[in-house]
């Protein structure tokens, strides 16, 4: 049985910013990766889109999902695999890391970037598409953001297929 695919893409972070980043390339702040060791909950890796196992090392990042600084660039911490994963680029099936959230936090982006007022919501993780598309029904939103709705991460970023 092959899993639906949705009318929205969830893409990742470019292999290329995780790639730097898993080579001891340093964060947003500046600083070099932290590692753990993933407990087996709560590690969703931004790049594969996947839990990271118990016991593989975790890579906590400062991450800014936007093409460059300004008043809403927001910028925070995420999880990489240590090793380098696959990325699930312009995947149009719900990611493993946000089916796994249960409750996630969607929030709509403007061309230029900005926060589009009245979009942001917390959801049931699989209605994502349904509450997308919706959101996408504005002409002024270009793009969205999966958060984690406990902590605010940025999950994946959600576009148009």
């Amino acid at each position: 049985m092959s899993e639906k695919t949705t009318n929205i893409q969830f893409i990742a972070i470019p292999t290329e910013h995780a790639r730097h980043l898993q080579y001891g390339g340093k964060d947003e702040n500046g600083h070099e990766p932290e590692t753990m060791v993933s407990d087996g909950k709560g590690f969703p890796c931004r790049h594969c889109l996947k839990g990271i196992e118990k016991n593989e090392e975790v890579l906590v990042v400062a991450y800014r999902p936007f093409p460059e600084k300004q008043p809403y660039a927001e910028s925070g911490p995420i999880f990489l695999h240590k090793k380098t994963c696959t990325s699930q680029q312009s995947n149009r099936k719900i990611p493993d890391n946000i089916k796994s959230q249960g409750i996630t936090l969607i929030r709509g982006y403007n061309s230029e970037n900005r926060i589009v007022y009245g979009t942001g919501k917390t959801i049931k993780s699989l209605d994502i598409e349904v509450e997308a598309l919706r959101m996408f029904e504005a002409d002024n939103v270009a793009y969205i953001h999966a958060r984690s709705a406990t902590n605010n991460c940025f999950t994946c970023r959600i576009e148009r297929a």
